[in-house]
């Protein structure tokens, strides 16, 4: 990097030195690769430079800001966005002309999203791919039975995985601890 008549040779935020030619600086930056950015190794590095006789083409004194042509890319036509339908009240992924599906929550819009972007937007991964909703604020029918899954043991609250009738801490059948304390 040229900064005003001199070379810096810099790496990761460290400046490793100054010089007033170009060919040192690419001499030491040669160097200091090869020890792995160690003085100690640098000092006995028997590098030759091969830039000493080569003529080298000027180096820019500054970096034309911006982006560079041709590179642009953009992101709401490649990942599509996820947007609100104030009418129905629901979130749906928009890529392109295409709207994929509604959904109650951002979150849940989210995850199919990212599960399509996953998959190069192939839809029959949604059908594939069955998740199960879990409404948080439902009113409790008194007479229906609904599925249950304990995370953690009622007795001495530790992690318990899914499925599991005994808890691998204190012992106890699940089930049974459930119902005589009922």
């Amino acid at each position: 990097m040229k900064t005003g008549n001199v070379y810096r040779v810099k790496y990761n935020n460290k400046d490793y030195g100054e010089f007033s030619k170009l060919s040192d600086a690419l001499y030491e930056r040669d160097a200091l690769f090869f020890c792995n950015f160690d003085y100690d190794l640098l000092v006995e590095c028997d590098l030759e430079n091969k830039y000493e006789n080569m003529e080298l083409p000027p180096f820019p004194e500054r970096r034309p800001k911006g982006r560079i042509k041709g590179t642009k890319v953009n992101k709401k036509e490649r990942e599509g966005e996820i947007l609100f339908n104030h009418k129905i009240r629901k979130f749906y992924i928009k890529k392109g002309d295409d709207i994929l599906g509604y959904y109650d929550s951002m979150t849940e819009a989210f995850y199919y999203k990212k599960l399509l972007m996953d998959n190069n937007w192939d839809m029959n991964v949604l059908k594939s791919h069955i998740t199960e909703r879990i409404d948080v604020n439902i009113i409790i029918d008194q007479t229906k039975e609904y599925k249950v899954q304990l995370n953690f043991c009622p007795k001495c609250k530790s992690r318990l995985k899914i499925g599991e009738e005994e808890c691998p801490s204190c012992g106890i059948n699940i089930k049974e601890y459930l119902y005589k304390n009922n």
